[in-house]
C-alpha cells in the first residue's frame, strides 16, 4: 500500500526540486521508504533516492533532488505491509519494465507459484514483483488475473510508453493531467495540482455535485483539467497521443448457490488476512462488518483481533448496543469505541477537506476520520478490514426494496409482488398509502430526471447520461451503485481516511470473483419476505449475534448531522453562510437564491438538510484550495 508520482513529457522537462516537493505532499501514503526513476540527459534510466529511503540504500544512490531537470521522474511511496525488508523498495524494474505501484494483489502468491512453471525466477517475496513480471508475461491480460486493489504505472523503455493501470471497482485512486505535451500523474490530486499555477473548478461538476449529490462517478473531477482514470480501465501515453480502454467486463456465473456465496466470502477473507503486520477490522453493528468478523472467529485466521466502531452519545444514531453484543469463541477480541467530538470537526473541517480533496455529501466522512486517527495513535493495526461494497451486491438500502417491487410489476409477477408488499409494510410499519406513494416516487425518479427544485444556477448545463446494462431493475440499479454511484464516491473517502494515517484498508466484499456471484443471484436471494440481503443472513447464521441478524435497519457510517447543523455547528453554518451571501462561491450559482434557502432553513421552513451542507462543503472546498472563479 503506497502512493505513486509521475511526469512524462516527449517535448518537455521537469524541475527535479519542484517534483520532489510536490511528492512529498502525499508522503503520508508510505513513511516506510521511497525511491524513483529517472531519465537523464543520455536517455538512461537511474534509480534514485530521496529523504525518506531507507537506510540501507541511502548509500549506493543519488538524491533526485540533485539532478538535472528530466523529461521522466516516476516516484514510489511505501507502506510496508508484505516483504518488510528492502526488496519490497520500489520503483522495480524488469528487462525494460519499470514500475511504481500501490495496492496489493492478494492472489500474489498463487500468480507467483504459476509464472515459475513458466520459467520465471523471484528475487524477492513481495507483490510488486509478481506484478511486474505478471504483466510481462501475460500483458494487459494480467490484469484479470489479479485479485486485489491496485493503482500503477509502468514504463516501456523499450517503446517509450507509459501504462496506467486501476483495479476493477477504483479502490486505489489514480489522477492524472495532460497540458502543454506533459503528462502528470498521482495517487491524490495534491500532487498533479502542484504543477497547475492557479486552479479552477470544473463547472459542470459542480452543478451535478450540488444538483444531484454525484461526485466521483465520472473521470472528471471538480478541479477543471484533473482527472481520474476510471476504475477497470489502462491508459498508454506514447508519441501518438493517449488511448484509453477497459480490461474487464462482469460477467455472470451459472448455479450460484449459498454455497458458492459463502466459499466465494471465505476465500475473500482469507486473501486479505495476508500481511506481514497487524490486521484488524472496522466494526458496526450491522450484518456486513459483523459477517466479516464473524467468518474470521469461526475459521481461526488469527488469535487475536482488534476492532474499531464510531459511536455516538445519541443512542438513535449510535450501534454501541449491537456491538456489544458480539462475542468471539476463537479470538481474544479487543473492541475499541471512538466517540466522533463534532468541536474537533469545526476545528479540523479544513483539513478534512483538505484531505478528501473534493467535498463530501455527509458527515459519515468525519466518523471515519476519526476512526482511523483513533487507530494510528493508538494502536499497532496498519491493515483493516471493511464491509465496504455489501450493499451494493447484495441490496443494503432502502430504495433496493422499492426497485424490487418494481421489477415484480415489471414481470407482471403480481403474487410476488403482493407477497413482498405486505412484509416490507410490516416490517418497516407503513401504511399502504404512504407505500403506494413512495412506490410511485421512485417510479419516476428511476426513469425521469427529477426538476431543479432549487434554481440556484444562473446558466444551464449538460444532462447526465448513464449507461444501462440490465433490463432487470434490481440488478441495472446494483450495477448502478457499484460502477456509477455512490460506491467510487465511498471508496475515495475510505482511501484518503485510511492513507491520511499511513493505514491499509481492504474490502473483502469486493473481491471481483464475490461480485460476479453475487449479480448472478436470482434476485430473490437479495431480497425476500420484506428482508434485504437474504443470502448473507443465511451464510451469517450462528457467526453473528441473533440481534444483528434480525436488523431491518440500515446505518452505517451515519452521525446526528442534521441535529447538530441546528446546534453544535449553527454558529459555525451561520458564519459561512453570511459569507456566501456577501462574496457568492462561484458565478454561474446565484447566491441570493442560496441565502434566500438559508434563512427559510434558520426559520424551519426548508427541511433539506444535506443540501445546505453540500453548499457549505462547497464554499469550504473553494477556499482551502484557493479556486479561482
Amino acid at each position: 500500500m503506497c502512493g505513486i508520482t509521475g511526469f512524462f513529457s516527449f517535448k518537455n522537462k521537469v524541475d527535479t526540486n519542484k517534483y520532489y516537493k510536490a511528492h512529498l505532499k502525499i508522503s503520508h501514503r508510505g513513511p516506510d521508504d521511497e525511491g524513483f526513476i529517472y531519465k537523464n540527459s543520455q536517455n538512461k534510466i537511474e534509480s534514485l533516492i530521496g529523504d525518506d529511503t531507507v537506510e540501507e540504500l541511502q548509500s549506493t544512490k543519488e538524491y533526485l533532488y540533485t539532478k538535472e531537470a528530466s523529461s521522466l521522474i516516476c516516484g514510489h511511496r511505501r507502506l510496508s505491509i508484505i516483504d518488510l525488508t528492502s526488496h519490497g523498495h520500489q520503483p522495480i524494474y524488469f528487462e525494460d519494465l519499470y514500475l511504481v505501484y500501490n495496492g496489493e494483489i492478494y492472489n500474489y502468491i498463487e500468480l507467483r507459484d504459476e509464472l515459475k512453471e513458466l520459467g520465471y525466477i523471484f528475487e524477492t517475496d513481495s507483490d510488486t514483483e509478481v506484478f511486474l513480471k505478471a504483466y510481462h508475461c501475460w500483458g494487459i491480460e494480467a490484469f484479470n488475473k489479479f485479485n486485489g486493489m491496485w493503482a500503477s504505472a509502468i514504463y516501456n523503455k523499450k517503446e517509450d510508453t507509459l501504462l496506467l493501470t486501476r483495479d476493477r471497482f477504483g479502490i486505489k485512486p489514480l489522477y492524472y493531467s495532460f497540458s502543454d505535451n506533459n503528462f502528470i500523474f498521482g495517487s491524490e490530486i495534491k500532487f498533479v495540482a502542484s504543477f497547475m499555477e492557479e486552479l479552477f473548478a470544473n463547472e459542470q461538476m459542480v452543478y451535478e455535485y450540488l444538483r444531484f449529490n454525484y461526485l466521483d462517478h465520472s473521470k472528471q473531477t471538480l478541479f477543471k483539467d484533473i482527472f481520474q482514470l476510471e476504475p477497470n480501465s489502462y491508459m498508454i501515453f506514447s508519441k501518438k497521443g493517449i488511448e484509453t480502454k477497459h480490461y474487464w467486463k462482469l460477467g455472470e456465473k451459472k448455479d450460484i448457490d449459498k454455497k458458492q456465496i459463502e466459499s466465494y466470502l471465505n476465500h475473500s477473507i482469507e486473501l486479505r488476512m495476508r500481511s506481514d503486520v497487524e490486521v484488524g477490522s472496522l466494526l458496526s453493528g450491522g450484518i456486513d462488518s459483523s459477517t466479516i468478523l464473524g467468518i474470521i472467529n469461526n475459521k481461526k485466521y488469527s488469535d487475536k483481533f482488534q476492532t474499531f466502531s464510531a459511536v455516538f452519545n445519541e443512542k438513535a444514531f449510535s450501534e454501541k448496543q449491537y456491538i456489544d453484543k458480539f462475542e468471539a469463541k476463537n479470538l481474544t477480541l479487543q473492541k475499541h469505541f471512538i466517540y466522533p467530538n463534532v468541536n474537533e470537526l469545526i476545528e479540523n473541517i479544513d483539513e478534512i477537506i483538505y484531505t478528501q480533496e473534493e467535498p463530501f455529501r455527509s458527515l459519515a466522512v468525519f466518523s471515519q476520520h476519526e476512526i482511523y486517527k483513533y487507530i494510528h495513535q493508538r494502536t499497532n493495526v496498519t491493515v483493516l478490514l471493511n464491509g465496504q461494497g455489501a450493499d451494493e451486491i447484495f441490496t443494503g438500502y432502502t430504495g433496493y426494496y422499492y426497485t424490487y417491487l418494481l421489477e415484480l410489476l415489471r414481470r407482471f409477477d403480481l403474487k410476488s409482488f403482493k407477497r413482498e408488499f405486505k412484509a416490507f409494510q410490516k416490517n418497516r410499519n407503513l401504511s399502504t398509502l404512504l407505500l403506494i406513494k413512495q412506490l410511485i416516487i421512485h417510479l419516476i425518479t428511476t426513469f425521469v430526471q427529477s426538476p431543479d427544485k432549487y434554481k440556484i444556477f444562473n446558466k444551464k448545463f449538460k444532462q447526465i447520461q448513464k449507461r444501462s446494462k440490465y433490463k432487470d431493475l434490481l440488478k441495472e440499479n446494483l450495477w448502478q451503485s457499484l460502477t456509477f454511484s455512490a460506491l467510487r464516491e465511498y471508496l475515495r473517502y475510505e482511501d484518503r481516511n485510511s492513507m491520511k494515517f499511513s493505514l491499509e484498508s481492504r474490502l473483502p466484499f469486493l473481491d471481483f470473483t464475490l461480485v460476479e456471484s453475487a449479480f448472478s443471484l436470482d434476485d430473490s436471494y437479495k431480497i425476500r419476505d420484506g428482508l434485504s440481503k437474504v443470502v448473507l443472513r443465511e451464510i451469517a447464521e450462528g457467526k453473528i449475534p441473533q440481534e444483528t441478524l434480525d436488523r431491518k435497519d440500515k446505518m452505517g457510517f451515519v452521525s446526528p448531522q442534521e441535529e447538530w447543523q441546528k446546534t453544535i455547528l449553527k454558529e459555525e453554518f451561520d458564519k459561512t453562510f453570511k459569507e456566501i451571501a456577501k462574496e457568492g462561491i462561484f458565478k454561474f450559482i446565484n447566491h441570493q437564491q442560496i441565502d434566500d434557502i438559508y434563512n427559510r432553513y434558520r426559520a424551519n421552513n426548508f427541511n433539506d438538510w444535506a443540501f445546505i451542507w453540500r453548499i457549505y462543503c462547497l464554499y469550504r472546498w473553494k477556499k482551502v484550495w484557493s479556486i479561482r472563479d
